[in-house]
């Protein structure tokens, strides 16, 4: 990527932000230029945010692993590598800790630019670190990448459709045991993980389209509904169709894939009430559409924040035609659109929100890498919980500041927005993920 580049690095942010490809080519490039070795002899620095939550450092041990092979000081080599990156715009501030481990902050508007990228896109957000390590030569197989007898690579892959929808491949049906149907929930999940490093490529990572000629709110994405053919099926003949009857196919899915464990013990639980292997006649709050069930508390999430953001685009839409020339004061222009983001990131919750949304796509690198579905669904529900703990912090005034009279608030609340659109889009690429739909209205 161009960020490698060493005249490069005074954009390093722009388009995506802070995003988490866009710091590790940072990194990468700090550390060369400090050792005097071309970029392609240091490893990736997977950055990490750093305690304690909802703060923006990132730190990585590059220095660490990068030293020992060019015969360096990991310590002095941090040191130097830190000071480059002090250097750089849009870092805020750059340190060494534990003897070797390099921090960064990335400044408010680098955050804002994230922000917006995961408000863009969220497939080509969630996936982007995927798709710069495979730019760079340095993404890897994981162990049985074909997943828990998942089919061969000849055999079609089930690709996501638009906004969550069920793709046409319905692998589990194939299933008539709970435990058939339990392995091939798991497979798909993996086959999906693995198909999202090619639908995209590594020169899309950085082209994020700009805002812009969509609104305060928007563009409407399409209609899913909460409606699950499954439950409407009957009691079905198998223990996997009564499973698929009694809980629907969403909560199957989340619930085989939440489990750490490759093969779960008959009475094990992923959390109160949860059973890793689910069955009609013990389902546990798998069935319900209350919190208790992580299926329902991401989708929900999606549920409200696509229906907050459909609010604020009618909301903006009777404003537009009550007072026509105040309209055009609802979205900052393009040179202020990330300051306006990055005022909406400063309350803790927001930062928070923020922080999990850059947590994405490395933690689909690392599901990937693993073949460990579980990682995916317990971001989920950590996104899906940010997501709530932020909108409950807004006291509800998104909505309302974006169809209120001119003069109120509108930048703010453009930037509320946008936070709020990009929890919606990685929340939605993330279920598709598991081959899960993500509702869009409450």
């Amino acid at each position: 990527m161009a960020a490698d580049r060493p005249d490069a690095q005074g954009m390093w942010w722009r388009p995506d932000g802070a995003a988490p490809w866009r710091v590790d080519a940072l990194l990468r490039g700090a550390v060369a230029r400090a050792a005097e070795c071309p970029p392609e002899d240091v490893p990736i620095a997977e950055p990490r945010r750093a305690a304690p939550p909802g703060h923006s450092r990132c730190t990585s041990a590059l220095p660490l692993r990068a030293a020992r092979p060019l015969g360096l000081n990991a310590v002095r080599l941090a040191a130097q590598a830190a000071e480059r990156l002090r250097d750089c715009p849009g870092v805020a501030d750059a340190g060494v800790e534990r003897g070797g481990f390099v921090t960064l902050d990335a400044d408010p508007e680098a955050r804002a630019a994230m922000v917006r990228a995961a408000a863009a896109d969220g497939d080509r957000f969630l996936r982007g670190y995927l798709h710069y390590l495979e730019g760079i030569g340095r993404l890897g197989d994981p162990p049985g990448r074909h997943g828990e007898g998942a089919p061969a690579p000849s055999a079609a892959v089930p690709v996501p459709a638009a906004e969550g929808e069920r793709s046409a491949s319905a692998p589990l049906d194939e299933a008539s045991s709970v435990e058939d149907l339990r392995r091939l929930a798991r497979a798909d999940a993996l086959l999906r993980m693995n198909a999202a490093v090619g639908t995209g490529s590594e020169s899309s990572v950085g082209t994020a389209p700009e805002p812009g000629g969509e609104g305060a709110a928007g563009a409407p994405p399409r209609e899913v509904s909460w409606r699950d053919p499954r439950l409407d099926g009957g009691h079905g003949t198998t223990p996997a169709a009564r499973l698929l009857a009694t809980v629907g196919e969403a909560s199957a899915r989340v619930a085989f894939c939440r489990s750490a464990a490759a093969r779960p013990r008959p009475s094990e639980e992923t959390g109160p009430g949860l059973p890793a292997v689910p069955t009609a006649e013990r389902p546990g709050a798998w069935v319900l559409g209350t919190a208790a069930n992580p299926a329902f508390a991401v989708r929900y999430a999606h549920a409200h924040a696509a229906s907050t953001l459909r609010w604020a685009r009618e909301a903006h839409e009777a404003r537009a035609a009550r007072t026509p020339e105040g309209c055009a004061c609802s979205e900052p222009a393009g040179e202020h659109v990330d300051a306006v983001l990055a005022a909406a990131l400063e309350p803790p919750a927001a930062a928070e929100l923020a922080g999990a949304l850059y947590d994405g796509p490395l933690v689909l690198h690392a599901a990937r890498r693993r073949s460990e579905p579980h990682m995916l669904v317990r971001y989920l529900e950590g996104l899906a919980a940010a997501y709530h703990g932020w909108r409950g912090s807004c006291g509800g005034l998104i909505v309302g500041a974006a169809g209120g009279p001119a003069g109120r608030e509108p930048a703010s609340a453009f930037g509320r927005l946008r936070l709020c659109a990009a929890a919606a889009e990685v929340l939605r690429a993330g279920l598709s993920l598991l081959g899960v739909s993500a509702p869009t209205r409450l």
